[in-house]
C-alpha cells in the first residue's frame, strides 16, 4: 500500500508539473501590435459579473488578466480590494505567466497583505483593505486574478470603467449586470458606443456591455475631467437596503431626503450644558452671520479633524453629542456637529456632499448616486449671502472655500429633500498672488533682502500649510516651495486678514549665496528670482480638449540695489504676450543704482479645442524662456 501510495503521489506531481508548462493564451505574441504601441500594460481579458440576487445579497465576480510591459504598468497589475461589514470576500486566487504564456506561479488570499484602510492618525475604522502585487522583476509578465465579493447592500453597485488608466490598452473587457425582472434600476453609460446586449436567462434580466481593442490612451497635460472621455457604466437600483435602512430614490431630491432622515436627523442632539454654552456665546450677537462666525470659531477651538469611519459604512456621521464629548471627528462628524450648534440658535444649514480636490469635478446633475462625492462641507443659506464652511480646518477663515472645494456642483441634504448647489468661484483677477522684494546684489553675487507676498482669494491657501507649520518643518517647506540653490530664510512671519476675500501675507528676509557671481567684469542676473513658469511638452495629434482648471493673476515687483558702478548693458526690455489663454508682461530698467523688474501674468481658465494645444504650449513655453531671461550687467 505504501508503494502504491508513493506511485500515485509521483504521478500527481508529474501531472502537475506538466500542467504548469502548458502554454496559455497569454503569450505576448498573441497581443495585436496596435495594442502594444505606447502601452505600459494591456488588459488581456476582463469579465465582471454583478448578480443582484436580493437587496442584501449582491455577488461581484471578477476575472482579469493583465500583461505588464514595464514598471509603469505595475499599478494596473496591483489588486486592491476594500471591504467592511457590508462586503465579504468569498474567494481570491490568481496565477502568474511569463512572456511566452507559461505559468510561473500562483497565489491565494494568504499571499495578500491585509490592513486597516485608513491613514496612520485614524483612531478606529471598520474599513479594511487587501492588496497584492506579484514579486516579478522580469518584464513582460502576465498576472491573472479571480475573486468574488458578496455585498450585503445594493445602495452602491460597483461601476465599470474599463479604460480608466492612461497608457494601458484594453484587448477585451466585459461587464454584466443581472437582476430580477421586477427590479427597477437606473443606468448611466458614458462614452459607450451602442446599447447593452439584453437577455432573459432563467427569468432574470441580463445586461452586458463590452469593449475590445482599445489602444493605450496617452496622458495629455491639461486634460478635462476623465468622465468626459473615458468609458463608464453605473447602475443604481431604485429600491435599496443599506445597513438595515431601506430606501428608494430616482433623483437627487429623493436621495437627499433619505440621507437626511435615515443618516442625519437622529444625530443632531447636543448635551444641555453645551446648549447653554452656545446660547451664552452668541447672546450679544445681533445678526445670524455674526452668530455663525462665533460658533465656527468655537468649532475650530474645540475640535480637531481625524479620519473616523464607523457605523453605517462611512456614510453616517458620528453623532453631535459624541463629537462634543470626544473633541474630534471626520468631515461628516464635524459638519454634523457644526449643524447642531447652528440649530441651537435657529440658523438653518445644509449638509453638502462634494467631490473635493484641486481639479474641479461636479456632482452629476442627471444621475443621482451615493458613490459620487468624497467630502462634506456646510452651506448656510443666508438671504442674499449664502455662506460656506470648511469644518475640518482649525485655521480656515469663516466663509472661505479654497481650491479643494470651490466652483463646483454639490449635493445638499435637507429636511425637504436633496438639492444641487454651486460653491463660490473667485474671478481670475481676484485670485491674486502679489509679491514685492527689495534685494541687494553684493560684489560676490550674493543676494540679500526682504520679500513680501500676498496670497489672495483663490490663491490664499497656496502657502497656508507653510504658514501653519513651524521650526525645521516650516523651513523645509519653504525651501521645497521656492526651490532655489543656496537659499536661506530668516525672520519668517505670516499674517492673516480674514475678510470676505481672505489674504495671507508672507514676509521673510532671504539670502541667496552666489546667485549671480561676477565673471570677468560681467554679471548674468535672472531678475525673476522667485516665480518662474515651467514648460509643457509639445504634442502632435492632440486628441483631448485643453482644460485650464483655474485662472489666476500673479504680479511680481523686484527692486535690486546694484554695487557701485554696475550698469545694465543688455538694455531695458519690455515683453508682452496676449493670447486666448492669458496675458504676460515683463519689464526691466535701471534707475540710478537700482535695477527694477516687474512681471504680470494672467492665466485664463476654460476649455479650448484640442487643435489649440500647440498655441497654448507655445504661449507657456515662451513665458518659460522670458522668465529665465538673463540681464547682463557690467561691473565697471
Amino acid at each position: 500500500m505504501k508503494i502504491l501510495g508513493s506511485s500515485i503521489a509521483m504521478i500527481a506531481i508529474a501531472i502537475a508539473a506538466y500542467g504548469s508548462q502548458v502554454q496559455s493564451d497569454y503569450a505576448i505574441a498573441n497581443i495585436p501590435a496596435v495594442l502594444k504601441a505606447r502601452a505600459d500594460a494591456v488588459v488581456r481579458n476582463e469579465t465582471i459579473n454583478v448578480d443582484m440576487q436580493a437587496q442584501t445579497k449582491v455577488y461581484y465576480q471578477v476575472k482579469q488578466a493583465i500583461t505588464v510591459f514595464n514598471k509603469g504598468g505595475e499599478d494596473k497589475a496591483r489588486l486592491v480590494i476594500y471591504y467592511d461589514k457590508s462586503t465579504e470576500i468569498k474567494r481570491i486566487a490568481g496565477r502568474v505567466f511569463d512572456a511566452d504564456g507559461f505559468q510561473t506561479g500562483k497565489f491565494t488570499h494568504r499571499d495578500f497583505t491585509d490592513e486597516s484602510a485608513v491613514s496612520s492618525f485614524s483612531l478606529y475604522e471598520d474599513n479594511r483593505v487587501k492588496y497584492f502585487l506579484p514579486a516579478v522583476t522580469h518584464y513582460p509578465y502576465t498576472v491573472e486574478y479571480e475573486y468574488e465579493l458578496e455585498l450585503k447592500q445594493n445602495l452602491i453597485i460597483p461601476a465599470w470603467r474599463p479604460d480608466a488608466y492612461p497608457d494601458v490598452a484594453i484587448q477585451h473587457s466585459r461587464y454584466t449586470f443581472v437582476c430580477g425582472t421586477a427590479d427597477k434600476v437606473r443606468i448611466k453609460a458614458m462614452n459607450y458606443a451602442g446599447e447593452p446586449v439584453r437577455d432573459d436567462i432563467d427569468g432574470r434580466k441580463v445586461l452586458t456591455w463590452e469593449v475590445s481593442n482599445l489602444a493605450a490612451r496617452r496622458q495629455e497635460p491639461y486634460s478635462p475631467d476623465p468622465d468626459t472621455y473615458c468609458t463608464s457604466v453605473r447602475v443604481a437600483p431604485v429600491d435599496f437596503v443599506y445597513y438595515k435602512h431601506r430606501g428608494q430614490y430616482s433623483d437627487w431630491t429623493e436621495l437627499g431626503g433619505w440621507v437626511y432622515n435615515a443618516l442625519l436627523a437622529d444625530g443632531l442632539t447636543l448635551p444641555e450644558n453645551t446648549i447653554r454654552e452656545v446660547k451664552q456665546l452668541v447672546s450679544d450677537k445681533t445678526s445670524d452671520r455674526e452668530k455663525a462666525r462665533t460658533l465656527y470659531a468655537y468649532l475650530q477651538r474645540k475640535t480637531r479633524y481625524v479620519s473616523v469611519q464607523i457605523g453605517i459604512g462611512g456614510f453616517k456621521p458620528t453623532t453631535a453629542s459624541d463629537v462634543d464629548r470626544l473633541g474630534y471627528g471626520d468631515c461628516k462628524g464635524l459638519v454634523n456637529y457644526m449643524q447642531a450648534l447652528l440649530n441651537v440658535v435657529g440658523i438653518p444649514s445644509y449638509y453638502c456632499v462634494v467631490q473635493a480636490g484641486s481639479a474641479k469635478r461636479d456632482i452629476q446633475p442627471d444621475f443621482a448616486g451615493m458613490e459620487q462625492g468624497n467630502h462634506i462641507i456646510l452651506c448656510l443659506p443666508f438671504e442674499n449671502d449664502t455662506t460656506w464652511l470648511e469644518c475640518t480646518s482649525q485655521r480656515t477663515p469663516f466663509g472661505f472655500l479654497g481650491s479643494f472645494t470651490d466652483d463646483r456642483t454639490v449635493f445638499a441634504c435637507t429636511p425637504n429633500g436633496g438639492k444641487l448647489l454651486r460653491t463660490p468661484r473667485y474671478a481670475e483677477e481676484a485670485n491674486l498672488q502679489r509679491r514685492e522684494a527689495t534685494l541687494v546684489l553684493k560684489d560676490d553675487g550674493t543676494l540679500t533682502g526682504t520679500v513680501s507676498t500676498e496670497f489672495i482669494a483663490g490663491q490664499y491657501d497656496n502657502h497656508l500649510e507653510i504658514a501653519q507649520s513651524s521650526g525645521p518643518e516650516q523651513m523645509k517647506r519653504l525651501k521645497d516651495t521656492y526651490d532655489i540653490d543656496h537659499i536661506s530664510f530668516h525672520n519668517i512671519v505670516y499674517q492673516k486678514e480674514e475678510s470676505d476675500t481672505p489674504i495671507l501675507l508672507e514676509t521673510f528676509d532671504v539670502t541667496l549665496t552666489g546667485y549671480a557671481p561676477p565673471n570677468k567684469e560681467q554679471v548674468f542676473l535672472i531678475p525673476n528670482v522667485f516665480n518662474r513658469r515651467g514648460t509643457i511638452p509639445m504634442l502632435k495629434n492632440r486628441t483631448l480638449p485643453v482644460y485650464i482648471n483655474r485662472g489666476y493673476l500673479d504680479e511680481d515687483h523686484l527692486v535690486f540695489a546694484l554695487p557701485d558702478g554696475c550698469t545694465l548693458t543688455s538694455g531695458s526690455w519690455e515683453e508682452t504676450i496676449d493670447s486666448p489663454f492669458g496675458h504676460y508682461q515683463a519689464t526691466i530698467e535701471q534707475k540710478g543704482n537700482q535695477l527694477i523688474y516687474h512681471r504680470k501674468f494672467l492665466l485664463r481658465e476654460g476649455t479650448f479645442p484640442a487643435d489649440q494645444y500647440a498655441e497654448f504650449s507655445e504661449f507657456v513655453n515662451r513665458i518659460y524662456k522670458l522668465d529665465n531671461r538673463k540681464a547682463l550687467l557690467a561691473t565697471r
